[in-house]
């Protein structure tokens, strides 16, 4: 299979690292943060890590999982439309800076996928990182 082009988007947030961490690592909070790729909350899954989702893009009902490791800052997202398997995950990384943390998200440009649309989605990710950020520090941390 050949390579895909990835770009990997970071945002420093001065919040405390297991805040962050378990925030990204609960799929029900993304909605809150997330408002250019969700559409309205989010609700639990059938198992722990999944929930049921609007992502307009996937084309209405979805689903996301996340695996993660929060000791390690390893935030592994999936998604789904309804009634189809996963598709590879979305690695989203936290790494402790000073007193906040860096997050490092990593997006994949899906083969065939046109430049407007990658750009498009290059930028909203930039804008709902932003809003995790002043979702943090406004909380203090």
């Amino acid at each position: 299979m050949p390579t895909m082009t990835t770009e990997t988007i970071t945002v420093t947030i001065d919040a405390a690292f297991d805040d962050v961490v378990a925030d990204l690592a609960d799929p029900s909070t993304h909605p809150e943060w997330a408002t250019d790729f969700f559409a309205g909350p989010a609700t639990a899954g059938e198992n722990p890590g999944e929930a049921s989702v609007t992502i307009p893009a996937m084309g209405g009902p979805a689903r996301v999982r996340i695996d993660a490791d929060p000791k390690c800052g390893r935030i592994d997202m999936a998604l789904a439309p309804e009634g189809a398997p996963y598709g590879p995950p979305l690695p989203i990384r936290v790494i402790p800076n000073g007193d906040g943390v860096d997050v490092l998200f990593t997006l994949t440009r899906l083969p065939g996928q046109p430049d407007a649309e990658w750009i498009a989605g290059l930028g909203g990710m930039r804008r709902e990182l932003e809003n995790l950020r002043r979702r943090h520090e406004r909380a203090g941390g």
